[in-house]
C-alpha cells in the first residue's frame, strides 16, 4: 500500500513540474524490468514454400552458405567456388585448386578459405589480390569487423587478419580436446569483446586485443565436448552450448555459472525476449527461460535424427531442420506444428536469412529457397 502511494506520489510531483514550466517539456515513463532481447518484426512465417534453386555438387560438414548483394557464395569439395545470382540464378565458378570448407565472406572482394589452410582474397574476375597460408586448415565462418577478418583453423586457432593486406594482427590458440566434432562456433563480435566457443569444450571472452578476460566450461570429459554452437547475448548474460556436455547462461561481466542444463546441442542456440531454444542431441527442441532455465514447451521431432540447424524468426516460429532433411516450423509460443516439408538428403549446414527468405544446403549441393 505505500508503495502505491509513493507511486502517486512521484507522478503528481512530475505532473506539477511539467504544469508549471514554460519552457521545458518533461516525458514521463515508466520502466519496466528489461527483457532479454527487443521484441523483433517476422520476417518469415508460415505458411512457407520451399523451392529447389541449385545444385554445386558435394560440400562439406557444416558448409554455410553466404550473400552479399543478392548474390549467393558457396565453397565446394570439388575445389570451386560458386557464385550464384539470386534474381536470375545465373552461376559462374572460380577453380580454387583446393578444397573449400569455411564459409565464404564477401564485400567488395571475396575471401575464401581451404582446407590446404590458403586464405584468398580474389577480386570478382577470379584474380588474386592477396594469400595467406597457415599450417593447418580453415573452417568455420570468416567473420569481418571494422576492417578485419577473424578466422578460425582446426588447431583451435582464432586469427585477427587486416583485410586489407592480409597481415596477422595476434592469433589466440588453446589445446583441442582428444577427439573433436571438426567445428568452431561462429565469433560473436560487440563494440568490445569476442565470444566464441573452442574444441576443447571451452567459451571465452576475449578483448578485440585477444587478451582473453574470462574462460568457462562449458564441454563434459574429454572427447567431443566441442563448443560449436555460436553464443547468444543479452546485456547481462551469455548463452551458450556444447555437443557433449551442458547448455548455460553465464554472467557476462564476472563469468560465473547462472544456471546449467545437461543439455547437448550441435545446432546454434536461439533467442527470443520469454525463451531460449535449444536443440538437443536425442532429437527434441526445448523452450527454456533465460532467467532460470525451466522448461517451457518442449517438442521431439524424431527419435533418429539430430536437429542441426535452427532459425527463430522474429519471435514467432521457429525452423528446424533435422538431418534427414525434414524440415519443421514450429510456432515459438508453444512449440505446435505448424508445417513439415521433406527435402530429401542429408543436411548439416546452418540456416541463412537473406531478404524476408532462409536458404539451406544439403551435403549433395542441393540449395533451397524457404520463403
Amino acid at each position: 500500500m505505500l508503495k502505491k502511494i509513493s507511486t502517486i506520489l512521484l507522478l503528481f510531483t512530475a505532473f506539477s513540474m511539467y504544469s508549471c514550466s514554460s519552457t521545458k517539456h518533461i516525458n514521463l515513463t515508466v520502466e519496466e524490468k528489461p527483457l532479454p532481447i527487443a521484441k523483433q518484426k517476422s520476417i518469415v512465417s508460415p505458411p512457407v514454400k520451399v523451392e529447389k534453386i541449385y545444385s554445386v555438387g558435394p560440400v562439406s560438414y557444416r558448409s554455410k552458405l553466404y550473400i552479399y548483394d543478392n548474390t549467393l557464395f558457396i565453397g565446394s569439395l570439388d575445389k570451386k567456388l560458386y557464385m550464384i545470382d539470386l534474381e536470375t540464378l545465373h552461376a559462374k565458378h572460380f577453380n580454387i585448386k583446393e578444397p573449400i570448407e569455411a564459409e565464404v565472406y564477401a564485400d567488395n572482394y571475396i575471401y575464401v578459405g581451404t582446407t590446404k589452410g590458403q586464405l584468398l582474397k580474389m577480386d570478382y574476375k577470379g584474380d588474386i589480390v592477396w594469400k595467406k597460408q597457415f599450417s593447418f586448415p580453415i573452417i568455420g565462418s570468416i567473420v569481418e569487423d571494422e576492417g578485419y577478418l577473424y578466422v578460425t583453423t582446426t588447431n583451435n586457432t582464432l586469427y585477427k587478419i587486416d583485410k586489407l593486406n592480409g597481415k596477422i594482427v595476434w592469433d589466440f590458440h588453446r589445446n583441442t580436446a582428444p577427439m573433436s566434432v571438426k567445428g568452431f562456433s561462429i565469433p560473436v563480435i560487440t563494440n568490445d569483446y569476442i565470444y566464441i566457443g573452442f574444441d576443447n569444450g571451452m567459451l571465452y571472452k576475449l578483448t578485440k586485443n585477444g587478451d582473453e578476460i574470462w574462460e568457462v566450461k562449458v564441454g563434459k570429459g574429454e572427447l567431443f565436448v566441442d563448443v560449436d554452437s555460436k553464443a547468444q547475448l543479452t546485456n547481462t548474460h551469455v548463452y551458450t552450448a556444447s555437443t557433449t556436455g551442458y547448455t548455460e547462461s553465464i554472467a557476462i561481466d564476472k563469468a560465473n555459472t547462472v544456471w546449467s542444463k545437461e543439455i547437448s546441442s550441435f545446432a546454434n542456440l536461439q533467442i527470443s525476449p520469454f525463451a531460449l531454444f535449444v536443440a538437443n542431441e536425442k532429437g527434441q527442441v526445448e523452450a527454456l527461460g533465460p532467467q532460470g532455465g525451466n522448461v517451457i514447451w518442449s517438442k521431439t521431432l524424431s527419435y533418429n535424427y539430430d536437429v542441426y540447424s535452427m532459425y527463430l524468426s522474429g519471435n514467432d516460429y521457429l525452423f528446424c531442420l533435422l538431418s534427414n532433411g525434414r524440415l519443421v516450423v514450429l510456432n515459438a509460443l508453444n512449440g505446435k506444428v505448424m508445417q513439415i516439408f521433406n527435402l530429401g538428403g542429408i543436411f548439416d549446414s546452418k540456416f541463412t536469412y537473406y531478404d524476408n527468405a532462409l536458404y539451406i544446403i544439403s551435403r549433395n549441393g542441393n540449395i533451397y529457397k524457404i520463403y
